[in-house]
């Protein structure tokens, strides 16, 4: 089902603020986002973030990638909230 246009400019304009830490570079700009889940019926949302990195990294650098997914992760919950009051966020 196609999200209403205002449903989608509000999923539009939190991932054009929300910034990616180190680059600063917007969630859109760097296409993090691979999925959204909507329910308006079960006032959930579901993320699904793009890009996870393999298992074959160094220590620190694992270390360091996973500081920044859990800021983009708190800081995207956080924008969703305030446009999507009342709603539950999930990452998958």
């Amino acid at each position: 089902m196609e999200l209403d246009p205002a449903t989608r400019a509000k999923f539009d304009a939190v991932l054009a603020r929300v910034k990616e830490p180190v680059s600063e570079l917007s969630l859109s700009e760097l296409n993090l986002v691979s999925k959204i889940r909507y329910s308006a019926k079960e006032k959930a949302l579901v993320v699904r973030l793009a890009g996870a990195p393999g298992g074959h990294e160094c220590p620190a650098c694992s270390a360091m990638n996973g500081q920044v997914l859990v800021t983009i992760e708190r800081t995207l919950r956080e924008e969703l909230l305030k446009e999507f009051p009342g709603f539950s966020v999930e990452f998958e």
